[in-house]
């Protein structure tokens, strides 16, 4: 999502645009997922609230489209971005579904944790709040497509965050599981990002462990040098003593020191 600089380092229309947008869409987006979150788990609404919660689900939305027109008027190769951003621009086509823009909202909280350099402090962060942000949304989709479905073995948001825990490790006790459509397909998005994020978790900590046994195997080297160093210089030391207090002896000491030296 970030913009090409211009010469002399100067940021493009665009990359300003984002820039001052960041913190406001990072807003809209959390409270959409609180809107989406309150629509999907009042299950006893009225159907007053209901309304508006829509009206407010798409005002949001509306927000999102504008904010990608806006990116896309300011690029200079405005084609090129909307072909490097096919997502982004699926979501603002498909309005009508609830979890696309949900996947809209995700998206863009996830930009706002990866948008500044990366260090391994960030990318853990990163890690961690996608990793609870994607139990979290597949648990409500899930809960919104299974509920009330014929044979359906979610009775509650319990039910669909237990699902989406076993199913993103790979777990599967088959206690529960999709009866619908829309809940196998969330299971299917949900069984492919567990494996990605287990395999990326996993191999963060081995390379965060090798990186420590590297240190610990340096620090080691490093001391042994540095002892060989402070023995060589003791030896030195002990001759220079040896040289001095024989040069400073009596005639009859100094063949006393050499003697004795003989006799080492």
């Amino acid at each position: 999502m970030h913009a090409v600089q211009h010469d002399g380092g100067q940021p493009s229309r665009r990359q300003a645009w984002e820039r001052t947008t960041g913190i406001p869409m990072l807003v809209l987006a959390v409270l959409f997922i609180g809107v989406y979150a309150w629509h999907v788990l009042d299950t006893g609404a009225s159907p007053r609230l209901d309304a508006w919660l829509e009206r407010v689900d798409i005002m949001i939305w509306a927000a999102f489209v504008a904010d990608f027109g806006i990116r896309t008027w300011l690029s200079t190769d405005r084609w090129r971005f909307v072909r490097t951003h096919p997502l982004e621009l699926l979501i603002v086509l498909l309005p009508p579904f609830r979890p696309v823009r949900l996947l809209r909202a995700a998206l863009l909280v996830l930009d706002q944790l990866n948008r500044n350099r990366v260090t391994r402090a960030r990318l853990a962060i990163f890690v961690g709040t996608s990793s609870a942000l994607t139990l979290v949304l597949c648990s409500l989709a899930f809960f919104d497509a299974e509920y009330g479905a014929p044979d359906s073995k979610i009775h509650n948001f319990g039910d669909a965050l237990w699902w989406s825990m076993v199913s993103v490790t790979t777990v599967g006790y088959g206690d529960v599981y999709p009866v619908t459509v829309q809940g196998r397909m969330i299971a299917l998005i949900l069984m492919t990002l567990g494996i990605g994020l287990i395999s990326f978790a996993i191999g963060t900590t081995t390379s965060w462990v090798m990186d420590q046994l590297k240190a610990v195997e340096v620090t080691a080297d490093r001391t042994e040098v540095e002892i060989t160093m402070l023995v060589e210089e003791i030896r030195a030391l002990r001759s220079e003593v040896e040289a001095l207090r024989a040069a400073t002896a009596p005639e009859g000491q100094h063949l006393t020191v050499e003697a004795d030296r003989g006799n080492r």
